[in-house]
């Protein structure tokens, strides 16, 4: 399978019910910046969805920690970022190009400063885990919407959330 249809079936894989929205970019790897442009495409394609605060709030930070784990613990030169919508839920799912493995979510000493991005991945979804994808790791996490909402698709540019594009549309980065 190509890469991308490889990407969206992975994501579909772990969606209970059809889809009825899908949101995707890809981002460098190598910069912990592409965690806060994650963040950001996420949020923003959340609120375009239309979905409630405290879901959109939920999937900006899964995705931060998820993004800066994929940034952090692989050699990728980019990561992947999906978006699934069903009718209850959301399904956000990292991509990277590593090896590794997302080890379940152990509870670190109370002095160590790192090592609970899992811990909040799994308080914030439903349910979340991994699967081998496109030759590395998908790391994905659930979390509930409640009823559906009307949606509005709007074609988001990719390109606004990549680093190196002009500071006029770097989002993620404050004025």
């Amino acid at each position: 399978m190509p890469p991308l249809i490889e990407i969206v079936h992975n994501t579909l894989a772990h969606c209970a019910t059809a889809p009825q929205a899908l949101g995707l970019v890809s981002l460098p790897g190598g910069t912990l910046a592409s965690a806060s442009a994650a963040r950001c495409y996420v949020t923003t394609t959340a609120r375009t969805w239309r979905l409630p605060p405290d879901a959109v709030e939920a999937l900006e930070l899964i995705t931060g920690e998820l993004a800066a784990n994929a940034l952090e613990h692989s050699a990728s030169r980019s990561i992947t970022v999906v978006l699934s919508r069903t009718a209850r839920t959301v399904v956000v799912g990292v991509i990277d190009e590593g090896r590794g493995s997302a080890t379940a979510a152990g509870t670190p000493p109370p002095d160590q400063e790192d090592g609970r991005g899992l811990l909040i991945v799994g308080a914030l979804a439903s349910r979340w885990g991994q699967r081998r994808a496109c030759s590395g790791l998908m790391v994905w996490a659930e979390v509930d919407t409640g009823p559906a909402s009307l949606l509005v698709m709007t074609p988001l540019d990719s390109d606004r959330y990549r680093e190196g594009a002009g500071p006029e549309s770097r989002p993620w980065e404050e004025s």
